[in-house]
């Protein structure tokens, strides 16, 4: 698919992603995806015969544990499979109703593995797209082509997120910003970019400690300046990747 169509899909689905750390530093991640739009868009521009390929599970609301399928991934190495071992993915999809949502939740144990999380989703070597493609087909296919599923990886991978006791950052990585300018897609996603989609993107930070500093002029405390809010148009990222970076000092 191109990347084009792939960016003007994405435009049909809603993410919020959440960090809750505690007060001895361990917490959760979990990112909940809403695709329910996605659904009549992709029947449109794939037809039904692909369509049925693609979801041919019409009906489920499942939940993979991830314990149960790290120790066949091929490519992860063992830290990475301790690091997401306790996590899970819960899908749910109905057709009929046009209702395709999807929740993952990451334990960590610490602020450094929460780094190293983010690490590891980041370079696509946790393949959460393969996972998805799984749970709809039936199988998971790592060979498959998963392009028309939404895949957060080209957004993240772009930042360097920091984590550490009184401190969360996400900075933009030159090198990898430049990287994906002179990439291929890159014309056909400035394009769609013009086209005025808007991808929400809700980030939502709960900390064990009141917030001494955060640089982001979108973010939003509670009042207790403990939970920080942050809005995004997705989209925007790739004309303004510098509007995503945070450092949150708490």
């Amino acid at each position: 698919m191109a990347a084009a169509l792939l960016f003007f899909l994405a435009g049909c689905f809603e993410t919020t992603e959440e960090i809750d750390i505690k007060s001895n530093g361990s917490g959760e991640l979990s990112i909940n995806t809403d695709m329910s739009q996605l659904l009549d868009i992709m029947q449109t521009y794939l037809g039904k015969e692909e369509m049925d390929k693609q979801l041919p599970n019409k009906a489920m609301d499942t939940t993979l544990l991830m314990k149960d399928v790290v120790d066949s991934a091929k490519n992860m190495t063992p830290e990475k499979k301790a690091l997401v071992k306790d996590g899970k993915i819960h899908m749910k999809l109905n057709m009929d109703e046009k209702l395709f949502k999807t929740d993952m939740h990451f334990p960590f144990s610490n602020l450094s593995n929460l780094q190293k999380l983010y690490t590891s989703m980041n370079d696509g070597s946790l393949n959460t797209t393969s996972l998805f493609k799984g749970l709809t087909s039936g199988k998971e296919d790592n060979n498959s082509d998963t392009s028309s599923m939404p895949d957060m990886n080209q957004f993240n991978s772009m930042y360097d997120f920091q984590s550490k006791d009184g401190l969360l950052s996400r900075k933009l990585n030159a090198e990898k910003w430049k990287s994906l300018q002179q990439s291929q897609d890159f014309a056909q996603i400035k394009q769609a970019a013009g086209m005025g989609i808007e991808v929400p993107y809700t980030l939502i930070v709960n900390l064990p400690r009141p917030v001494k500093r955060i640089d982001n002029v979108l973010a939003k405390l509670s009042d207790d300046k403990k939970t920080v809010t942050i809005k995004y148009n997705l989209i925007e990222v790739f004309d303004h990747p510098e509007k995503f970076e945070y450092t949150i000092t708490y």
